[in-house]
């Protein structure tokens, strides 16, 4: 089949026959519409309504709007947009699987009308480059699932015990994977993505802000499922840089073109943001400190709307914490007593069970006072790790949070697979397990990982354990008169796990 016919429409697209021009027929927007900025209007058959955001179209009301109300899209509604029409029946089955599949778990509690990934759907019919996003995803999200499935039944013929099975096992036949025309359609989607993300850098310019920077979240994610090494921060320093030097101006698009309600949207931008910075700097060498970047709110205020758009459920004071570690591990001077000692007073002050029946579902109550105990004993533990704390201060022996190792993994062994609280739990139970120094606790761990594999199917969950294999490997050989996160440093990747 002709690759090049396959990804051209068989009429011009209504944006450039009512401009009477050339139209190039790309799929799944005219090129020419995007370089003009215009919004294409697709290749249906039928002549699409032009609307506007008037009240009227003649008299006293011409010209005036009525205030937008926040909506949620069904992704039926979303197909159905004019710009859609001509998508390839893979590409909108990928999209459709994104919306049923990928973006509940990418918050905590799926409710439809706060999971900022179902809102950034509504800027497909308007984004090329977030179209493309969003299939890679969609793609290989269902690449691991079908190579998994494939692993597993491998296992069953030739396992009685199929819990016998480690994770490292399960890697050794995700070869497979590569082989799956899902995994080469991410691939394909994936570069279409960088290609529209290059052109529009280039350009000077964004034609469609809000969709340029749901690209680059949506990479970003792309980036932590396929590793969680180095390549997600690109797409991290992208967004730092461009948003300045552009002079970008989230305001919603003119010409009538499909957009999101803008305080709503900078919203989910800023919570996304927020948690890649902020955890995205805990493996790094070279940290820095956090700054918003698409808001004026304190940074306490955009973490607290993090718990519910977000699928960390790490309680907002633990990851305001967490910053002002990594604030204080980035310092070139040296850090004085007291700052410290704030720190960890902060840290020491929040409340576990307070945070844990602040919410009205009852039933939500134990599995979030396990979650947040996991939190505190592993942002106490990394804080110990990075900060220039010595081992006979008053920080350590005055109430160390993680001085019970056992205690803390109690937490971890008890949340319930099936939980959805499950899913916030990589990045502590990485940094808990890293503690871990006798056998039974470090099974322990891996069976943790086993359960955060079922569940994410990811690399991302096997590359973290593989780091914590090789730092417990070192420290068997060293003992434990280094920090484990020098180990980190000194392997030279840059790791994120989420």
């Amino acid at each position: 089949m002709n690759t090049a016919a396959a990804n051209c429409a068989d009429f011009p697209c209504w944006t450039c026959r009512r401009r009477r021009l050339k139209c190039d027929r790309a799929l799944p927007i005219c090129g020419k519409c995007t370089s003009s900025q215009r919004p294409c209007l697709g290749y249906s058959k039928d002549k699409p309504l032009r609307w506007t955001n008037s009240v009227a179209s003649r008299g006293k009301l011409m010209g005036k709007q009525v205030p937008r109300q926040e909506q949620y899209l069904p992704i039926s509604r979303v197909l159905n947009d004019p710009g859609l029409q001509d998508l390839s029946p893979s590409m909108r089955d990928y999209i459709a699987y994104f919306e049923q599949q990928c973006c509940q778990e990418c918050v905590l509690y799926d409710f439809e009308r706060v999971n900022p990934f179902k809102e950034f759907m509504r800027l497909i019919p308007s984004c090329p480059g977030l179209c493309h996003a969003v299939v890679s995803v969609a793609a290989l999200h269902q690449a691991f699932r079908i190579a998994s499935a494939q692993c597993n039944e491998k296992i069953m013929a030739y396992k009685s015990n199929p819990s016998e099975v480690q994770i490292s096992q399960w890697v050794e036949e995700m070869h497979q994977l590569h082989q799956l025309p899902t995994y080469h359609d991410a691939l394909y989607h994936k570069q279409q993505t960088l290609s529209f993300l290059r052109s529009e850098a280039h350009a000077g310019y964004f034609s469609n802000p809000d969709g340029v920077i749901a690209s680059m979240i949506m990479s970003i994610w792309l980036e932590l499922m396929d590793s969680g090494r180095d390549t997600w921060r690109y797409h991290l320093r992208g967004l730092r840089e461009v948003m300045p030097k552009r002079g970008l101006s989230l305001a919603p698009f003119r010409d009538g073109e499909l957009t999101a309600d803008l305080p709503q949207m900078i919203e989910y931008f800023g919570t996304s943001y927020t948690i890649f910075e902020i955890i995205g700097s805990t493996f790094v060498k070279a940290k820095q400190p956090y700054q918003p970047l698409f808001s004026m709110s304190t940074t306490l205020d955009i973490l607290k709307r993090s718990e519910s758009q977000t699928w960390t459920g790490c309680p907002a004071t633990l990851l305001y914490v967490l910053s002002l570690v990594n604030a204080a591990a980035s310092s070139s001077y040296e850090l004085p007593p007291d700052l410290i000692d704030n720190i960890f007073s902060h840290l020491w002050s929040f409340s576990p069970m307070k945070w844990a029946v602040a919410v009205a579902e009852t039933h939500y109550m134990k599995p979030r006072y396990q979650l947040a105990c996991v939190w505190q004993a592993a942002v106490d533990i990394y804080a110990l790790q990075v900060l220039p704390v010595p081992f006979e201060s008053d920080v350590i022996n005055g109430g160390r949070i993680s001085n019970s190792l056992d205690a803390i993994l109690h937490h971890l062994k008890s949340m319930d697979p099936a939980d959805v609280h499950l899913k916030g739990i990589l990045w502590p139970a990485f940094v808990i397990g890293a503690e871990a120094q006798t056998m039974s606790q470090r099974v322990l761990i891996t069976d943790v990982f086993g359960h955060l594999w079922t569940l994410w199917r990811c690399h991302n969950v096997t590359n973290a354990l593989k780091v914590l294999e090789k730092i417990w490997a070192r420290r068997a050989m060293e003992g434990s008169s280094r920090r484990w996160i020098e180990y980190v440093y000194e392997w030279g990747e840059d790791w994120m796990f989420v």
